[in-house]
């Protein structure tokens, strides 16, 4: 009877963190891509074949930034990259790109065709 309750107590663990880590990986893939392939890989044939006759990413990385914040306060600092990728996030959803992630002082977009997000399907 013991050796039964330590392998039930083992499974349970072993399914849950399968199920904290299927999760955790869902959550990771959400973020960093667009919506319909995020889907589209969620789905239960999960074959991704996309082909783009057109496609795009762009990266922007500020230079002298790192000189730039030494100068500044910590709250100059915050209001700028606010402003300008605010700026930015406003230029993607005018033109229907989609955002990739921002890290630090670089803006990650992208845009193809067909479209990556539900927006400009």
């Amino acid at each position: 009877a013991h050796a039964e309750e330590q392998g039930s107590r083992l499974r349970f663990k072993l399914k849950h963190a399968t199920e904290l880590t299927s999760t955790r990986t869902g959550d990771i893939l959400d973020t960093l891509m667009p919506p319909l392939v995020f889907k589209e890989l969620k789905g239960p044939d999960c074959i991704p074949s996309h082909k783009y006759r057109h496609a795009t990413i762009t990266q922007s990385d500020l230079c002298g930034f790192t000189k730039l914040a030494s100068k500044l306060s910590p709250m100059q600092v915050v209001n700028f990259m606010s402003e300008l990728f605010g700026d930015f996030d406003r230029l993607t959803d005018s033109y229907k790109v989609y955002k990739v992630e921002t890290i630090g002082d670089t803006y990650v977009a992208g845009m193809a065709e067909p479209p990556l997000t539900a927006e400009n399907s």
